[in-house]
């Protein structure tokens, strides 16, 4: 059955999705009922009651938050062993390890659970015997070691049924059956899954019901019945999400995006894959990040982007268990052969252009050196004539010689040898002749040789200007480059900050919108105002996105407009928070505004300055927990933090503060902080949302009015950012 055969089948599937979404957009209020109860109880309890409070809360906080479960379980722990509290040291070491397991540290998980099991044998507790033989096959099945993982398994269910004790005997099934898929063995699979579910709906153990729904679904999956697959996952995250089990949630999430994989469906793959992914850092949950990654990279390679597909598969490989990286390695392997293909492409085209220009230079070398040895062969041919002549003009000045002398020495026989001499005075009138001929030559030879030495200065002059308009061609095309990769990657990034921001809350609009359209006539005043609420809430996000776009956009083309008029940071600091406290009372969270300057003011723009600070102020509340402070405060300064000093004695700058306890910032978020579309470590307290493009705009507004802002941090200790004007005199 092809896709277009299966769509109407996905849809029904996707409504129903939705549907599940809308019914439980919040997990349940029952864990944190029972959660704010047990600490009410852990208040006034001592001794064993106390263990087992910590316990409970231990138990409580494994799936969503287990930090804190690992704090509780080791009070539990410690108690208990002051106390020799047997049962109570056996689960606390039990809790301990099933955290321990899900943070993928089967080693310390292994050996608070084998600890378990040596204390419930001591006590001969049977129910304590049979979960700690369960909870160390889930260990092993996480290794891969399935037949170990199948023995302890077995045990558990063995002691269980002789206890009669149903809840722990589905469980083992459960996992019994989990097993039997990883090795194919889907009919005996299904067989252990669907008794193991029987029992759970029989005990009413949602969270069992929906684990083996869960494994059901992926036996069917691996039969290759993606539907029949996705029915059942969808049945399980909507109990998982009635009861809160985070962990459950981002498994199921995994195995919906892998479900969609499979039926070629990437975009909804992608977007279920990265839930779930999301939830399984959130959390801590090593096993359902590694099993994400891996799908995600099976995605990325899909859409053929090999460097994101090689970093989820780099993310698998670093998380899977060392004893079954093979695959990891042949994939990984893979993908760079891919990327170094595409390198080598680059490479060969960016080498073609290269050689261009260098045959250029090389033929333009040419030329010149023809034209060199030209003239170096002329130059030789003048120099070799001129010194023939030299010595031709020699040797006749020497016979001239030698003729005078000879005359001088026949002075007394010249009347006798005048035909002699009238010859001898012919002869040497033909070779002043020559000589004056050669004397000509010469002249030509050296005019000529000036010619040429003219030529060649020129010539090495245009060669020169030709060298030097390549390199300055080069310099132009690689300053283009680098000015067209810089352009490229802010586009990419616009256009994907723009479609991940903007998808979401336009889906969101266009569901409700339909289902007001489709059941209008069903929904009450109250639901429909509360629809219509949700629609005005999600395109006042979407018009906050772009509203940041583009004044961000604004700034960097330089057409803001900074008013210059005496500014009173006193009265703008305290109107941002008289408008901001009743959305931070929403979490608990409480303003205070402290101005120490109430006299002082600077030249700028006041309705910038109240941009500026309720941003920050606003950044402030997002990223502070619940029921935590948030302080604003004005102060005068004589010295400014850039090293100024006063003059005259009176106060030159003026600060504002805005103080909060947040999670705080680490080196790198810090080295990143003022940059456009900058993603932090810290995430909102309570699923607010961020551009990443708040502090890019501060940062810049604050330094068109010539001031300065910065953050005064430290991880897990709460931030401070602080805005520096210089105060105008009085």
């Amino acid at each position: 059955m092809n896709l277009a055969h299966r769509l109407p089948q996905v849809l029904v599937i996707v409504l129903g999705f939705i549907a599940s979404q809308l019914a439980a957009y919040s997990l349940s209020a029952q864990n944190k009922s029972v959660i704010d109860s047990l600490k009410r109880e852990l208040s006034f309890v001592q001794g064993m009651k106390r263990v087992q409070t910590l316990n409970n809360l231990c138990w409580e906080y494994r799936t969503f938050d287990q930090n804190k479960s690992i704090e509780y379980g080791l009070q539990a722990l410690g108690l208990a062993e002051q106390l020799q509290f047997k049962r109570g040291m056996a689960r606390a070491l039990s809790n301990l390890g099933i955290v321990y397991r899900r943070r993928g540290n089967y080693p310390q998980a292994l050996d608070y659970h084998f600890k378990a099991l040596k204390i419930s044998e001591e006590t001969k507790d049977s129910a304590d015997i049979g979960e700690a033989l369960n909870r160390i096959g889930l260990i092993y099945q996480g290794q891969g070691n399935f037949n170990a993982a199948l023995e302890y398994f077995q045990r558990s269910r063995q002691v269980y049924e002789k206890i009669g004790g149903l809840h722990g005997m589905g469980n083992a099934m459960t996992n019994i059956g989990e097993v039997y898929s990883r090795q194919a063995n889907y009919s005996l699979a299904l067989e252990y899954l669907v008794k193991s579910q029987a029992i759970h709906e029989e005990t009413n153990d949602l969270d069992g019901v929906a684990e083996s729904g869960l494994e059901i679904g992926m036996v069917y999956g691996k039969q290759g019945n993606a539907l029949l697959a996705l029915e059942y996952f969808q049945k399980a995250l909507k109990i998982y999400e009635q009861i809160g089990n985070r962990s459950g949630i981002a498994q199921t999430l995994s195995s919906i995006g892998a479900g969609y994989l499979q039926m070629d469906s990437i975009a909804l793959a992608e977007e279920f894959t990265m839930r779930s992914y999301n939830y399984a850092r959130d959390i801590g949950e090593i096993e359902w990040m590694k099993q994400s990654s891996r799908t995600l990279s099976s995605i990325f390679a899909a859409k053929n982007n090999f460097r994101k597909a090689l970093d989820y598969q780099l993310t698998y490989s670093r998380l899977k268990d060392s004893t079954t990286g093979e695959e990891s390695v042949r994939k990984i392997a893979d993908l760079e052969a891919m990327l170094a293909s595409e390198k080598r492409q680059a490479q060969i085209e960016l080498l073609t252009k290269e050689n261009e220009i260098q045959q250029l230079i090389r033929n333009s070398l040419a030329v010149g050196l023809v034209l060199v040895f030209v003239i170096a062969y002329v130059l030789f041919r003048s120099n070799h004539q001129q010194k023939k002549a030299n010595k031709q003009l020699s040797r006749k000045n020497e016979e001239i010689l030698r003729q005078q002398k000879l005359l001088e020495e026949q002075a007394g026989e010249i009347q006798l040898a005048n035909t002699e001499l009238h010859e001898a005075n012919i002869n040497l009138k033909r070779q002043q002749e020559v000589l004056e001929e050669q004397t000509r030559e010469i002249e030509l030879a050296n005019n000529e040789l000036l010619e040429l030495n003219v030529n060649l200065e020129h010539k090495q002059k245009i060669l020169e200007d030709q060298a030097r308009q390549i390199e300055l061609t080069n310099n132009e095309l690689q300053e283009r480059n680098s000015q067209m990769n810089e352009i490229n990657e802010q586009l990419n990034e616009f256009l994907g900050i723009a479609a991940h921001d903007l998808k979401n809350p336009l889906a969101s609009i266009v569901m409700s919108s339909s289902a007001i359209k489709r059941y209008y006539d069903r929904m009450s005043k109250e639901e429909m105002l509360e629809t219509l609420g949700g629609i005005e809430s999600v395109a006042e996000r979407m018009r906050l996105i772009i509203h940041n776009l583009l004044e961000l956009n604004s700034i960097e083309s330089g057409n803001l407009r900074v008013a210059s008029e005496p500014v009173s940071p006193g009265e703008i600091a305290e109107q941002v928070v008289q408008d901001w406290t009743p959305k931070a009372a929403h979490k608990a969270i409480s303003l205070t505004f402290d101005n120490q300057a109430p006299d002082k003011f600077f030249m700028g723009d006041p309705n910038i300055l109240y941009q500026i600070l309720e941003n920050l102020v606003s950044n402030a509340v997002k990223y502070s927990p619940p029921s935590r402070s948030v302080w604003v405060r004005v102060l005068g300064s004589e010295v400014s933090a850039l090293g100024g000093s006063p003059q005259n004695g009176t106060q030159q700058y003026i600060r504002i503060e805005v103080k909060d306890e947040g999670p705080g910032l680490s080196a790198e978020d810090k080295a990143k902080l003022f940059s456009k579309f900058a993603k932090l470590s810290a995430q909102p307290t309570a699923g607010e949302h961020s551009t990443g493009l708040g502090l890019s705009i501060v940062k810049r507004l604050v330094e068109a009015m010539k001031g300065r802002v910065w953050c005064d941090s430290k991880l897990g200790k709460g931030s401070t950012f602080i805005v520096e004007m210089p105060t105008a005199s009085v």
